[in-house]
């Protein structure tokens, strides 16, 4: 009898052992197999879609030596499949989780069985609306890199394009951000008033293309990952002498520009630009972050990398895109008017740049630089200001750029930005 109540009140305590106090390891015997990882299926966000009991060996590959192991391995003990049919309840559960991401995907969809998992990467609900222009005119020059037109949205249904799964992943903790662009770029001769092909001067050339991208803010390590696939067309059929014949037509001081039709010809452009910024100081009034990037792709080849400074009145670098509406800036306990200005400081080794060299593919370009000619390395730097107040922030940044080719001039040009968080 003294058994059985001993027995009775070893068991009604030993079940109740807090939580807190729970061993990391449950052990399950299942043919001399130890089996771990149930107290794991308890605190998992799908322990309601899981089965809480231990898979049978049935479940195991056939090479699974029990007696060798001693427990089973993570690799080979498998999620209930019934989990896979309940994944579309995700979004309605967990809306902000972005599956793009390995990181996600592997919390919800690998193995139920180990204590640890990785950190999910959420998904921003903020949406964007970004303008910028680029042109040397500010500058009294009409030469070079002559102007650009740029149209950015950023929104989470972007998440859903087909091409967000081929952008860089991030795997610690972050929140995304995915655009789809719209660029026009144009570069001239060091003078427009002279018809003809001019030798040893830059030729004329434009580009036009979509860029599907995505920027991981990861506010605890400070890094920024901005990556971008970018696809579109080099030549006449970019639009890029239409653009700027029509522009100076508008302007009865300027003369229309000689030369066109000894442009770059049209060919592929596809691009992938990846950039990562990663912050080395922050305080009060202050910040430093250094960053380096590169593209790979038919129009541009290059690496590059630099320095990033600025101060005066602005929330971190790292919560969101600078800025944010105003009520989420009173979530946030965030300012709502931003002022400061900035540097930055860069230099970039070039491998390839269509703009000079001519296509990848279309050799038929009337006049190209060799490329014996080309500046291997550029230096460009800038400065700015920059005025925010809740959802609306107004950029100016003026661009120092050294010489292209052999021959060619410093160039500088002004960048007007205008964008709206809504």
């Amino acid at each position: 009898m003294r058994i059985y109540v001993v027995g009775f009140f070893f068991f009604l305590f030993g079940s109740s052992v807090p939580e807190g106090s729970a061993p990391k390891c449950v052990r399950f015997s299942y043919g001399g197999a130890t089996y771990r990882g149930e107290i794991a299926r308890k605190t998992h966000p799908l322990s309601n879609l899981s089965i809480q009991e231990s898979l049978p060996l049935s479940k195991l590959k056939p090479d699974y030596k029990p007696e060798i192991s001693g427990y089973l391995p993570r690799q080979v003990v498998r999620r209930n499949p019934d989990i896979l049919f309940s994944l579309p309840l995700l979004y309605s559960r967990y809306p902000d989780l972005d599956l793009n991401e390995p990181a996600s995907r592997q919390f919800f969809l690998n193995y139920l069985e180990n204590g640890s998992y990785s950190s999910m990467i959420t998904l921003s609900r903020e949406r964007y609306f970004q303008l910028q222009i680029d042109n040397d005119i500010f500058n009294y020059t009409d030469r070079y890199y002559t102007n650009g037109i740029s149209l950015r949205l950023i929104s989470p249904i972007l998440s859903q394009n087909p091409l967000s799964k081929l952008l860089i992943p991030y795997w610690g903790e972050g929140i995304n951000y995915y655009s789809i662009s719209l660029v026009q770029d144009m570069y001239t001769p060091s003078t427009t008033k002279i018809d003809g092909i001019l030798d040893d001067d830059r030729p004329y050339a434009a580009y036009l293309y979509i860029g599907s991208g995505k920027i991981t803010n990861d506010i605890l390590r400070k890094i920024r990952l901005y990556s971008e696939i970018q696809v579109g067309i080099i030549g006449p059929a970019s639009f890029g002498e239409f653009v700027q014949r029509s522009f100076h037509k508008a302007v009865p001081t300027n003369n229309e520009p000689l030369g066109w039709e000894y442009q770059i010809q049209n060919d592929l452009l596809l691009n992938y630009y990846a950039r990562i910024e990663k912050g080395i100081v922050s305080i009060r009034g202050l910040d430093m972050l250094i960053h380096g990037s590169g593209t790979v792709g038919t129009v541009f080849t290059n690496i590059s990398g630099g320095i990033y400074l600025r101060t005066g009145w602005f929330n971190s670098y790292f919560m969101n895109l600078f800025f944010s509406k105003r009520s989420l800036n009173k979530i946030r306990h965030a300012r709502n008017v931003q002022f400061y200005f900035f540097t930055d400081i860069s230099g970039k080794a070039v491998g390839y740049d269509a703009t000079l060299h001519g296509g990848l593919f279309n050799r038929t370009s009337p006049y190209t630089i060799p490329g014996n000619n080309i500046s291997r390395i550029t230096l460009i730097g800038s400065a700015g200001i920059v005025f925010s107040y809740g959802g609306v922030q107004l950029k100016g940044e003026q661009y120092l750029l050294s010489p292209e080719f052999v021959n060619g001039w410093w160039h500088k040009w002004l960048s007007i930005g205008l964008s709206f968080s809504f």
